[in-house]
């Protein structure tokens, strides 16, 4: 009787491992079926401000309903976007009349051959989210299938049914030639169930940071600096914090703590939706700590946003997806009314992912906080900017520099490079 259990089992196992093992055969190819370049794609990422401005309407004026018109520009900037920041995804996505297809190719990473993950999907015109067929390699999946799987999980996960209901609140879609159009109802009872499945769910989260961060953040309010009527030196908020960083941490936990500060001056000086990253760190929900005028990097409070916001995205992100949100951010810029592609923004992003580089080293973190515990300018962070262009409408960046990957574009990006080596700061290495 147990042989007769465990041949059963072993061949239940046999039978699953050659299910999986066909299911990888089907999926996985030898190469990709999308081959675009990003710096084309995110050529036209200053229409995405529209398409920003009516998601912030959908939700604003929550009791109506609402029509969200996406472009083939915006998708191929938001696309783009994606792979600048994940150099192993390639996306694309081909509207027209009678159909919207979404194309990607993802690269996996194997040692001995070539392979990708092709994903293909068809979205229809109806009056509700209707896929015509998702094809991942050679396996193919009805579209009522795939939603439905999808769904599943997304409900399973967050133990409620808010995939369901984010469905329902697809009136319509429709598309012309260029553009698709995703008719909504009211989101005012889909955004309240969203936030609470959102304060519900049971994800993994970095407690000792949070707690971490929400010290810094007090403590950095409550210094005589921040009730200062003229502008302040950032640096001088970024040597306060990180000098009781040094005082509070042992060399095992330095890099914490300085992750911890990050966030904490990111949030104070950057802007306080950063908190929405790292969890309910201040003090009153209804009322974010800020210093009384805003801090000065190199003379604008613009850089030491930038410095900071790029920083605290390192300690959150992967260093491609900080730039990739910088970069994308002055493209869009470019548009009427923006402040216009500007490489000295850019030189502050970049310092800032340096900064957050060394300062979360285990390696350096010590140095690090002793450094910056004496620091009173701006060139221990922060290179000189002058001579870099800035101000460009999207017609003047694409006389001097073309796209993101021109070789004037990349010689501009060299120099800041060149400028960052200056900086002894950011010249320390990993051992």
């Amino acid at each position: 009787m147990r042989l007769r259990i465990l041949r059963g089992v072993i061949i239940a196992l046999l039978v699953s491992v050659l299910l999986v093992t066909g299911l990888i055969v089907l999926m996985i190819e030898s190469e990709p079926v999308v081959d675009v370049k990003a710096a084309e794609q995110v050529a036209d990422a200053d229409t995405v401000h529209e398409l920003l401005a009516q998601l912030e309407s959908s939700v604003s004026d929550r009791h109506q309903g609402h029509t969200i018109t996406i472009t083939t520009q915006q998708f191929d900037s938001i696309v783009g976007f994606l792979q600048r920041a994940t150099p192993d995804f390639r996306g694309k996505v081909t509207v027209h009349p009678d159909a919207t297809r979404l194309q990607a190719s993802i690269a996996i990473p194997v040692d001995l051959f070539d392979s990708y993950l092709n994903v293909d999907a068809t979205i229809l015109p109806a009056n509700f989210l209707l896929l015509d067929e998702v094809k991942i390699g050679d396996l193919h999946i009805p579209g009522h299938l795939a939603v439905g799987l999808a769904e599943w999980l997304v409900n399973r996960w967050t133990k409620s049914d808010i995939a369901t209901q984010a469905r329902e609140q697809i009136e319509k879609v429709s598309m012309t030639e260029q553009e698709m159009m995703v008719s909504l109802r009211p989101m005012d009872g889909f955004l309240r169930n969203l936030n609470e499945v959102k304060n519900g769910l049971s994800v993994d989260q970095d407690d000792e940071l949070r707690d971490l961060t929400a010290y810094y953040l007090r403590y950095i309010s409550f210094q005589d600096i921040t009730l200062a009527d003229t502008p302040q030196p950032a640096v001088d908020f970024i040597r306060l914090t990180m000098k009781r960083a040094a005082q509070r941490s042992t060399p095992e936990n330095a890099a914490e703590h300085n992750r911890a500060a990050i966030l904490a001056l990111a949030i104070f000086i950057g802007h306080h939706r950063v908190a929405n990253f790292v969890g309910d760190v201040q003090p009153d929900a209804e009322k974010a700590l800020k210093p009384l005028t805003p801090p000065l990097l190199r003379g604008r409070n613009d850089l030491a946003r930038h410095f900071l916001i790029s920083a605290a995205l390192k300690v959150l992100s992967e260093q491609g997806v900080t730039l990739a949100i910088g970069e994308f951010k002055e493209l869009m810029d470019r548009a009427m009314g923006g402040s216009g592609y500007s490489f000295v923004d850019l030189t502050a992003d970049m310092a800032g992912i340096e900064f957050a580089r060394v300062a979360t080293s285990p390696v350096h973190a010590v140095r690090v906080q002793q450094l910056l515990s004496e620091m009173h300018d701006d060139d221990v962070i922060m290179p000189p900017v002058d001579g870099l262009a800035e101000g460009l409408s999207k017609d003047q960046f694409i006389e001097q520099f073309e796209r993101v990957d021109s070789d004037a574009y990349l010689q501009e990006v060299a120099k800041i490079k060149a400028r960052l080596a200056t900086v002894p700061l950011y010249q320390l290495e990993e051992n």
